[in-house]
């Protein structure tokens, strides 16, 4: 199932919260996660996402 990027970015946000990360890192890797789970990542775009 796809997600919109902003609801993937409030799903991941309420899940991160058990992970044990550096505040640091949170930002990153709430917006890594979010593209993941709505399908933005470049695997599935086809192409490099900095391309």
């Amino acid at each position: 199932m796809s997600h919109s990027y902003f609801d993937s970015v409030s799903i991941v946000a309420h899940s991160v919260e058990d992970w044990d990360l550096p505040p640091e890192l949170l930002p990153l890797t709430i917006a890594n996660e979010a593209a993941l789970l709505a399908g933005l990542d470049s695997d599935r775009m086809g192409s490099a996402a900095w391309a």
